[in-house]
C-alpha cells in the first residue's frame, strides 16, 4: 500500500510496500510504432522566415526568468518536413540554446531568445555530410569541450547518426559519422528505435530499442530487443571528425517472455555525468515486463577494456498500470476528450547522477487512479535503491512528457505537460523547482510554474477543426531540460503545446484547418524559496519520503 500526502500540484507517494509483478506491461511494447509521421499534400499557411526575431511570450516572473516561442509545425512545413509528434528536444549552451526536432533546427540566442538560424533537419545533417534522417533527434551540449553533440536516424532507420559542432557556436561547421544502431543478428534491415544520448568523462552512450525487418512506414514489426551502444568520448570528439569505429555494442535479445525479462531494460537510457571519477558508466530504464526499474553498469566504459557488469538491478518502485489518453475541455460533438496520447511508462527523457544519486522521470497511472501523473525517482547509484520518489500531479488532470535536470547543488527542475476536461484542461506546459535533502528527499521551492497555456483546447492532430479525431492522436514523444554551463543556478527547457488551427479563425485564411503543434522555451532559476504556509507540509511529506529506502533484486545476464 502507499499513503498520499496532496498540496499544490504535487502528490508524494509515501513508500510502505509494492507489489511490481502485479501488471504486465504495455503490449504496444512489442511493436514498433511506425516513427514519426510526414505529412504531405498539406496546405499551410503562417509560415516563417529562415531566421529573425521570436514573440517574446507571457508568463515570465519569479522563477521564470524568461519564455520565447520554438519551433512550430508552421515552421516545419514551411521547410516541407511536417511531422507528427516533433520529438521535442533542445539543449542550453555557453551562449545558444539550440533545438532539434523531427522537421526542423533552430539556434536562439539565450539573450533574448532571437532566432540565429533555422532550417530543416535534413539540411543540417546534410551540412555535416550525412544524405537524410528519420528523425528521433537528440541533443546535448559538452561544457568541458564546448562543443555539441546530436544523434537522430540516418536516411535508414537502421542506422544512428551522431554529427558534432566544431566550436560552441551551432551556427558554425559540424562533422558526422553513421553506424547500425543495433547489435543483434537476424534482422538486417532492421529499426534501431528511439534512440537514447547521454555522456560522461568517457564515453556517449546511445540506447535503442530493436525491432525486425521492416519499412520505416511500416505500423509494426517484431520486437528483437535492446542494444546499448557505448562510443569513447575520445573518438566522438575525435580531431577528424566522430567517429564509431571503437564502439562497443550490448545486445539483449527478447525471449518471449523468459524470467530475465523482468530486468531487461527498455529504451535504456544512459546516465549524464560530468563529475564523477573512474571509467564506470551507467545506465536506467523501466523494466519491460514488469513495474520497476532496471539499471546495470558499463566497466571500463570508453577503453579497449569496455563491458557490461554482470548483475542487472531490479529496482522496485510503487506499483502502476498501463496509461490512458490525457483529457482536453473539448470534446468532439459530445466525444470523448480523452483523446492525447500521454505515452507509455518508459523513461524518455535525460537520467542525470550528481554526488552519487541518479535522477529520472517517468509517466505512469497509480494503481487506483485515472489520471496520468509524471513520477520522479531518485536512486542510489551504488546499492541501486530508491532513496526517494513521488507524483506529480492533481485530481482532474492528466500530467505527461515530463524531463528532469539537476545541478551540482541538487536543484531540481522538473518540466511536463499538464491537461484536463475542466475548464483549466488546455495542454499546457508547467515546472516546478526543488532541492535534494541530505536523504535524497526532493523538497519543492516552488509553486506549479505555468510556462505556456495551448491556444486551443482541442488539439488533435490527423483532422481539421469540428472533425472527429482520426486515428492515434500522436503528441510528444518526449520534452527536455538542460542546465545552463555558465549558471548552475539556471535551467533551460523545452516543450510541446497546442498552437492555433490551420483556419481562417486561427489567422490562416488558406489553409486546411487542421490542428497544429508548437513549442516554447524557458529559461528558469532554480534558487526560488516556496511560501511559508507550505513548510509545515513539506517538512512531513518529504521528510517521510526521503527516509524511506527500497530493496533490489540483483540478477545475472548475458550481454
Amino acid at each position: 500500500m502507499r499513503t498520499k500526502i496532496v498540496f499544490g500540484g504535487l502528490t508524494i507517494a509515501l513508500l510502505v510496500s509494492t507489489s511490481a509483478f502485479a501488471q504486465v506491461k504495455d503490449p504496444g511494447y512489442l511493436e514498433y510504432d511506425g516513427g514519426s509521421t510526414l505529412l504531405t499534400g498539406t496546405a499551410f499557411d503562417g509560415g516563417v522566415s529562415a531566421a529573425g526575431p521570436r514573440a517574446t511570450l507571457t508568463g515570465t516572473g519569479g522563477s521564470v526568468l524568461q519564455v520565447f516561442q520554438g519551433i512550430t509545425q508552421y515552421d516545419a512545413a514551411a521547410l516541407s518536413r511536417n511531422f507528427i509528434p516533433p520529438d521535442t528536444m533542445g539543449a542550453v549552451g555557453t551562449t545558444q540554446f539550440v533545438e532539434i526536432l523531427n522537421g526542423a533546427v533552430a539556434v536562439y540566442n539565450k539573450s533574448n531568445g532571437s532566432v540565429a538560424s533555422l532550417q530543416s533537419d535534413v539540411a543540417f545533417w546534410a551540412a555535416a555530410g550525412q544524405t537524410g534522417t528519420q528523425g528521433d533527434p537528440r541533443i546535448l551540449f559538452n561544457a568541458s569541450l564546448n562543443r555539441w553533440v546530436a544523434t537522430a536516424f540516418g536516411n535508414s532507420v537502421s542506422d544512428i547518426q551522431i554529427a558534432v559542432s566544431n566550436t560552441a557556436d551551432a551556427t558554425g561547421g559540424w562533422t558526422s559519422t553513421k553506424f547500425t544502431g543495433y547489435a543483434g543478428s537476424g534482422f538486417g534491415g532492421g529499426i534501431a528505435d528511439y534512440a537514447t544520448l547521454a555522456m560522461d568523462k568517457n564515453a556517449i552512450y546511445i540506447g535503442t530499442n530493436d525491432f525486425g525487418n521492416a519499412s520505416a512506414t511500416a505500423t509494426s514489426a517484431s520486437f528483437q530487443g535492446t542494444t546499448l551502444n557505448v562510443i569513447p568520448l575520445s573518438d566522438v570528439f575525435h580531431a577528424g571528425g566522430p567517429i564509431a569505429t571503437n564502439n562497443v555494442q550490448f545486445f539483449t535479445a527478447y525471449t518471449g517472455g523468459a524470467t530475465d525479462d523482468f530486468t531487461r531494460g527498455f529504451a535504456i537510457q544512459g546516465v549524464n555525468n560530468s563529475d564523477r571519477a573512474g571509467t564506470t558508466g551507467r545506465t536506467l530504464s523501466v523494466s519491460f515486463q514488469a513495474n520497476a526499474l532496471t539499471s546495470y553498469d558499463i566497466t571500463n566504459a570508453g577503453t579497449a577494456t569496455t563491458a557490461r557488469g554482470t548483475a542487472t538491478d531490479f529496482i522496485a518502485v510503487s506499483d502502476y498500470k498501463v496509461n490512458s489518453a490525457a483529457r482536453q475541455p473539448s470534446g468532439f460533438n459530445g466525444l470523448s476528450s480523452q483523446i492525447v496520447d500521454a505515452g507509455d511508462d518508459r523513461v524518455g527523457s535525460s537520467v542525470t547522477e550528481v554526488n552519487g544519486r541518479i535522477y529520472a522521470v517517468h509517466t505512469v497511472t497509480p494503481i487506483g487512479g485515472n489520471y496520468t501523473v509524471v513520477r520522479y525517482s531518485v536512486v542510489d547509484a551504488v546499492t541501486k535503491t530508491i532513496l526517494s520518489e513521488g507524483d506529480i500531479g492533481t485530481a482532474g488532470h492528466d500530467y505527461y512528457y515530463g524531463s528532469i535536470a539537476v545541478n551540482a547543488f541538487g536543484q531540481v527542475v522538473i518540466s511536463y505537460d499538464r491537461s484536463g476536461a475542466g475548464a483549466d484542461g488546455a495542454i499546457t506546459v508547467m515546472a516546478r523547482t526543488f532541492d535534494t535533502t541530505a536523504t535524497g528527499g526532493l523538497t519543492p521551492t516552488s509553486a506549479e510554474l505555468t510556462i505556456k497555456v495551448s491556444d486551443v483546447n482541442d488539439y488533435h492532430n490527423g483532422s481539421a477543426e469540428l472533425v472527429a479525431p482520426a486515428g492515434r492522436q500522436r503528441f510528444g514523444d518526449y520534452s527536455a531540460i538542460t542546465v545552463d554551463p555558465t549558471d548552475p543556478n539556471k535551467f533551460w527547457l523545452v516543450g510541446e503545446y497546442a498552437t492555433f488551427w490551420n483556419n481562417a479563425a486561427g489567422g490562416h485564411p488558406t489553409g486546411t484547418g487542421g490542428s497544429r503543434w508548437a513549442t516554447v522555451i524557458a529559461e528558469i532559476q532554480a534558487d526560488a524559496v516556496p511560501e511559508p504556509a507550505t513548510w509545515a507540509m513539506m517538512i512531513v511529506g518529504f521528510g517521510m519520503v526521503g527516509a524511506a529506502a527500497r530493496r533490489r533484486r540483483p540478477a545475472t545476464l548475458t550481454a
